[in-house]
């Protein structure tokens, strides 16, 4: 089957083996590029981390046209658009089986973790701001299992997330007194109450801060338990000195993700009902200082100018949200926004449009002229674009992956995914996808 003509194949380097390192990979090996992907632990593994959380979006937000045509070819069975999958129906349904792609075979650098990136010959400092810098390859030192070495690229995405980066639960975005020291003892992640972790938590005083919804999803596991294990007390600290943690808009029972509108409706019922035992609600409430104290720690909790001391809790677990972690990229000439973190052309982009201030689904996609930093070539995708800012969609890291290869191939009309309108595309295989 005879092509047309297309753009040389480049070296690309993705950086993360999550939904959308995932998404790039197939996407850049369906044209043709020399693609590999860097992957610090396993594939999804942070998606695993949350298996046990359902999520709020169906099949049809969480999967790519391209992606369900590959299963398709490949004999995996069609997901019912319309439902939400858990964690780990995502991971076992569709990111595994598409991490089997043949396009990726060989691909795949797993427990490869990405130190560093520079560039060859130059430092941050050299032909600020120039095009030249594309002259010069991506220079990436990697730490596998044998120990570290340096690999190349032409292109970088970096799709590595923020799940890793869980923000201080401390006042002031910093670390408590005493935070630091206690490492592992605290939780940053959604627990599985309900399940794996159940007897940690059982019969325990808990500890919960945080006032999006993962501590809202923890908060109500949380009182479930109490039910079968009634000792299990639960005290939920929140900045908001609201009497609900969630603002009632989002209760107005037309919200289009009924799961999300089930949970809000769920925790502040908890919280405006909370007495004392088993919930107790704190709103108003900062973390001052944590500390050990023999198989228990101690928390002080202040609600404005009153400081409640001796609070003794079994565990704490500090949902407070998530932040990039710029250390990976800092000799290359990236412009960040200095608020949310992310890319400063994304982010002025994001507040322009009022994204995170409502409603995320309501909420338009910034087009792919924002994924663009002073650095040429090196593109940051996927939740890690967002910085702080916690409006980000998966829909919306599939839009970025298209419209990176536009960039990258100078055509705004080159779309996988099947858009109308779009123009007849070459992949690999012999494959032509009509979009």
């Amino acid at each position: 089957m005879q092509h047309a003509d297309r753009s040389p194949p480049l070296r690309m380097a993705i950086l993360g083996a999550g939904p959308i390192g995932l998404e790039a990979a197939i996407y850049g090996r369906s044209l043709g590029h020399d693609v590999v992907v860097f992957e610090k632990a396993e594939v999804a593994s942070a998606v695993h981390s949350w298996h046990h959380v359902r999520l709020f979006s169906p099949w049809s937000m969480n999967q790519t046209p391209l992606g369900k045509r590959r299963l398709a070819q490949a004999g995996y069975p069609a997901t019912d658009p319309d439902v939400c999958p858990t964690g780990a129906e995502f991971v076992s349904q569709y990111l595994l089986p598409l991490s089997r792609d043949p396009l990726l075979d060989g691909r795949l650098r797993l427990s490869s973790r990405v130190v560093a990136v520079g560039r060859n010959g130059l430092l941050k400092g050299d032909l600020i701001g120039q095009a030249g810098r594309v002259r010069h390859p991506f220079r990436m030192l990697i730490e596998g299992r044998t120990g570290e070495h340096v690999e190349h690229a032409d292109v970088v995405l970096d799709c590595t997330g923020t799940y890793d980066c869980p923000n201080a639960i401390g006042d002031g975005g910093i670390p408590a007194p005493g935070e630091r020291w206690l490492g592992d003892r605290l939780v940053r992640h959604p627990p599985d109450v309900l399940g794996q972790d159940r007897v940690r938590f059982a019969d325990k005083r808990v500890l919960v801060v945080g006032g999006g919804l993962s501590a809202a999803t923890a908060v109500c596991a949380l009182t479930r338990l109490c039910r079968e294990a009634p000792r299990t007390e639960v005290v939920w600290a929140v900045r908001s000195t609201r009497l609900t943690p969630y603002d009632p808009p989002h209760e107005i029972g037309h919200d289009p993700l009924p799961g999300r509108d089930r949970l809000i409706r769920e925790a502040n019922d908890l919280a405006h009902a909370a007495t004392g035992k088993p919930l107790r609600f704190l709103p108003g409430a900062f973390v001052d200082a944590m500390s050990a104290e023999g198989h228990r720690m101690r928390v002080t909790l202040r609600l404005g100018n009153q400081h409640i001391q001796d609070e003794l809790f079994d565990e704490v677990i500090g949902l407070t949200g998530y932040s990039p972690d710029n250390s990976l990229y800092r000799e290359l000439q990236i412009h960040e926004c200095y608020a949310s973190r992310g890319p400063m052309k994304l982010a002025a982009s994001l507040l322009s449009l009022g994204v995170g201030s409502g409603d995320c689904l309501a909420q338009p996609t910034p087009g792919p002229e924002t994924l663009k930093n002073p650095e040429p070539r090196f593109y940051i995708l996927g939740a890690k674009s967002y910085g702080r800012n916690s409006a980000f969609l998966l829909r919306t890291g599939h839009a970025q992956v298209r419209g990176v290869y536009a960039l990258l191939h100078e055509d705004p009309g080159l779309d996988l995914y099947g858009h109308s309108g779009a123009r007849q595309v070459p992949v690999m295989a012999d494959e032509t996808v009509v979009c």
